[in-house]
């Protein structure tokens, strides 16, 4: 099968980080190396001075040591330098003439210090040159090339000088030392194999951790940051902001007309069309400046440090958005097509008493759809008239407590199935049943109800409704029950004793019980979370890291963590027969997985393609709209009798 040149490249690459590597290895193990050269080359001229003549071995000597300070000065050029990738060739080459010279002259010790009338020191060359045969198969084997030359020159002479002996003995001793050569040369071969294999691996690892964190931080098609990485720097220049006493502003940019463009030309020239919007921001903005994706057709600027007043700010804010506009006066070549744009836009500012990024952000984007409103193509500022918007969350949090005392929350469940379609558990879902709205989903009064404090209760809620349904489905079946569990609920002191109380008083098995966490319940206070997952499954829960790939979550973290499972994200599911980079993401995440004993559950499973590409690619548990819709805990009950028989 012919190679694609990505695939070519990223071989090239990865061959490249190895020999570099390898290079660092043998650098780093010199300075051991070379005092070793030293101590057996002094020690091995005093004993050998009675019997060899004097200027042979002062000459010998001399030369191990001008040898070894070459070799002295090159590691410390080498440190001083830090060579570049790209300029790690001279620096191998340069470890390899230094072991081959060295070992050419541990060879000349063979012919020039062989004590023809004394065994007792040839015993003793013979084992000085063994032991730096094999001291050199620790240190040199990272690079073949250096152990291989070492070894043949320091041993070959020695092999030959026994053989002209010409006695039993001398040929004795050659047969012996061609072992002992083969050996040494094959050992040290071997060595080296490890040495790539494990730096093989570590480099896939490493690659693997650093696309999943890229992708989960960065837009795949414009490679602009997403609302992730956006939230994040947000967040840290609110911080700032407050502590320096300045002011920032976040425009929200929304382009107008898009959907026709993609709906007459196809999402092959919207896509296209996108880029190259991306880049005319990118190229507008200043370095300290942030310009995000935050999917379709939007995106947002983050300026930081505009000025010291509200004023001042405001102003800046104004022009700049104004010169944002002009970027769109000249048409787009995409295709053949040239297509005229222009961008609605929201403006708001920061820092404000009490407001978290997402507040900036939805005050942004309330302030871009009044944009749209008057006449497209120009911008607005939020007011404190477009306050509507923001109230909806003051409503969905009385609404919240309401629910709590009236009894409105719900759970449902959504089937885990296996390879084979059988049921192996259920994911809990909650849901507020609203009595104007009907069913809400969590994704509109989750994020409220953490600001509020309110997801301790409805936390405990969902908690104590999950095992009383369990216990209802009884012992013996051989299904888990996932639970999600809030960061600020898993963080809360007394976390732990309050699922034992829960989980005792409705004497269920805690083996059934899985917690699902999310990624960002890993980063903060690593200890903390260890110890409080420690305790939890010494109660006999399991854990799963829920939406694996979107999150800050390292294989560093993983090692730690007394995880038994993670759920693929459904965002990298539900395109994965046609979006090239999720299925890449979602094998990646399987083979780490796989490597590090973890069972996977694949989110979001909703076609027969996405069901078969997972199958092939070694998943084995699948969750998703294919198998069931989440369903009340009567129905959840049917679909397990009928997926059982």
């Amino acid at each position: 099968m012919i190679q694609n040149t990505g695939e070519l490249a990223k071989d090239a690459s990865a061959e490249q980080n190895i020999k570099a590597e390898q290079t660092r290895l043998i650098y780093r193990s010199m300075p051991f190396s070379l005092l070793a050269i030293l101590i057996n080359s002094s020690i091995l001229s005093l004993v050998l001075w009675q019997v060899i003549e004097h200027s042979t071995i002062i000459g010998w000597l001399v030369a191990v040591y001008l040898t070894t300070l070459y070799r002295f000065l090159t590691y410390r050029n080498f440190l001083s330098t830090k060579p570049a990738q790209d300029g790690i060739e001279f620096w191998r080459r340069l470890a390899i003439l230094g072991a081959a010279l060295s070992g050419a002259l541990w060879g000349a010790a063979s012919l020039l210090l062989f004590p023809l009338e004394h065994v007792a020191y040839q015993a003793l060359l013979v084992f000085v040159i063994a032991g730096m045969s094999a001291g050199a198969v620790t240190t040199l084997s990272s690079i073949f090339a250096a152990s291989a030359t070492f070894l043949l020159l320091t041993l070959l002479p020695f092999v030959w000088r026994f053989l002209f002996l010409e006695s039993d003995v001398g040929y004795a001793m050659s047969a012996m030392g061609i072992l002992f050569t083969l050996i040494v040369v094959i050992s040290s071969k071997r060595l080296n194999q490890s040495i790539q294999e494990s730096l093989k691996v570590r480099y896939e690892r490493q690659l693997a951790e650093e696309t999943i964190i890229y992708q989960a931080h960065y837009d795949e098609l414009t490679q602009l940051p997403n609302r992730r990485l956006f939230i994040d720097r947000l967040n840290q220049e609110i911080t700032r902001a407050q502590r320096h006493q300045h002011f920032g502003a976040i425009l929200f940019l929304d382009l107008d007309h898009f959907k026709n463009i993609n709906d007459s030309l196809g999402h092959r020239v919207g896509d296209i069309l996108l880029q190259e919007v991306a880049q005319r921001l990118r190229r507008r903005i200043r370095n300290e400046d942030t310009v995000a994706r935050l999917g379709g057709d939007e995106f947002v600027i983050l300026l930081t440090e505009i000025g010291d007043s509200r004023e001042i700010t405001s102003s800046w804010a104004q022009n700049f958005a104004a010169k944002i506009q002009l970027l769109f006066t000249e048409p787009f070549m995409v295709q053949e097509h040239e297509l005229h744009l222009s961008a609605s836009i929201g403006v708001t500012l920061f820092p404000i008493n009490g407001a978290v990024p997402e507040d900036l952000l939805q005050q942004a984007d309330v302030a871009m759809y009044r944009a749209k409103a008057e006449g497209r193509d120009q911008s607005r500022f939020f007011l404190p008239s477009m306050q509507e918007a923001v109230h909806q969350r003051l409503e969905i949090e009385k609404g919240l407590r309401r629910a709590l005392v009236a009894g409105e929350l719900e759970l449902y469940y959504q089937l885990q199935v296996d390879i084979t379609g059988a049921c192996i558990g259920a994911e809990a879902l909650l849901r507020w049943n609203h009595p104007e709205r009907g069913l809400i989903a969590p994704n509109e009064f989750i994020s409220v109800a953490e600001e509020t404090g309110l997801i301790y209760k409805i936390g405990d809620w969902v908690l104590a409704t999950a095992c009383r349904d369990m216990a209802q489905i009884g012992f013996n079946r051989p299904i888990t029950l996932s639970v999600n569990v809030s960061p600020k609920q898993f963080r809360e002191a007394n976390f732990v004793e309050r699922v034992q109380n829960i989980i005792n008083g409705c004497r269920i098995n805690p083996s059934q019980l899985r917690f699902e966490i999310t990624e960002n319940v890993l980063i903060e206070n690593l200890d903390q979370t260890v110890e409080r997952m420690q305790q939890l499954k010494k109660c006999g829960i399991s854990f799963s890291i829920d939406d694996f790939g979107t999150g800050h979550s390292s294989l560093a973290y993983l090692k730690q963590l007394p995880v038994e499972m993670l759920k693929i994200d459904r965002s990298f599911v539900r395109d994965i027969s046609t979006e090239p980079n999720d299925a890449i993401i979602v094998e990646t995440i399987l083979d780490m997985a796989r490597h590090m004993g973890l069972k996977v559950v694949a989110e979001g499973v909703e076609t027969p393609e996405a069901f078969a590409f997972l199958k092939e690619k070694g998943c084995e548990y699948f969750q998703g709209y294919l198998f069931s819709r989440p369903v009340p805990l009567q129905d959840l009950l049917t679909k397990m009798e009928s997926t059982a028989a």
